[in-house]
Formats: C-alpha cells, sequence, structure tokens
C-alpha cells in the first residue's frame, strides 16, 4: 500500500478509537444494593447516563455550582428528625459557598486563557464558542465571582 493510504487509514482507526472514549455508561443499584456500571442500560429499573469527562478547554466541563438553599424536609423523613443546628448549616453554606467561587473562579481562568472555547451540544456535537458568546459568558462569570467570593 502507499504511503498515503497508509496514513488514511491510521487515520481512520484513531477516529473511530476516539469516538468510543467519549461514549455515555449507565450507573444503577441492583437488587442487592450493589452499584453497578455497564456500558449498556439495565434491563429495567431505574439509572443514571453518565459521561466520560469531556475534552480539555471545554469550559462545560466545570460541574455546576452547588444549591446553598438549605434543605427541604422530605416526607419521606420522620418528623422526628432534628434539624442541624444552626452554626452546622451555615458552616455547611459556607462551604457550599466556598465551592461555588472556586468554580466560579476555575471558569473564569478557562475563559481567559483559552482564545478558542468549544461547547459540547446535547446531542454530543462540538462547536467553537463565538467571540460574542464568550464576551457575554465572561461578564456573567465574572458576575458570578464577583457575587460568590465577597
Amino acid at each position: 500500500m502507499s504511503t498515503f493510504t497508509n496514513r488514511l487509514l491510521l487515520g481512520a482507526m484513531l477516529l473511530v478509537a476516539s469516538l468510543s472514549v467519549h461514549a455515555a455508561f449507565y450507573k444503577w443499584v441492583d437488587a442487592n444494593g450493589v452499584t453497578q456500571y455497564s456500558q449498556s442500560p439495565p434491563p429495567s429499573g431505574h439509572y443514571q447516563v453518565m459521561r466520560s469527562s469531556p475534552p480539555p478547554g471545554d469550559t462545560n466541563a466545570v460541574p455546576s455550582p452547588v444549591d446553598t438553599s438549605p434543605p427541604t424536609q422530605n416526607s419521606a423523613t420522620s418528623p422526628t428528625t432534628a434539624a442541624p443546628p444552626d452554626n452546622q448549616r451555615q458552616a455547611g453554606q459556607q462551604a457550599a459557598r466556598e465551592q461555588n467561587c472556586q468554580l466560579a473562579k476555575h471558569r473564569l481562568t478557562q475563559l481567559e486563557n483559552h482564545p478558542r472555547v468549544r461547547i459540547t451540544a446535547a446531542d454530543g456535537s462540538v462547536r467553537v464558542m463565538s467571540e460574542e458568546e464568550k464576551q457575554a459568558k465572561l461578564l456573567e462569570t465574572r458576575k458570578m465571582v464577583s457575587d460568590m467570593c465577597e
């Protein structure tokens, strides 16, 4: 075979291999209470669709901020369950606020340091963020940093 054909085949094989790296996998708890992971969904029952980590430089890779609102009473819990003391709740809220601050700072650093920011859509397609989108996201992220990192 020619060198061109060999390179073309190698490129095609690498492309196919890279597509499988970002494939979805499934997580569920079986009847025995054991957490299971698989590349195919369970035959029945509740499961979560998981994805492998996104490529570097993807600003969508940063996890969403943690909910800092106080927990609500679940109807499944008994009314005799005592709520945590105020100082424990405040400590939990402070820890969540610190985590949100770090996430916002990380996102801001990613946006400022990467000239071409990739966005992964829900269908898995990837595109480069336009300059207008990037500037709007920078403003939004700077506001998040100022709000969360007071």
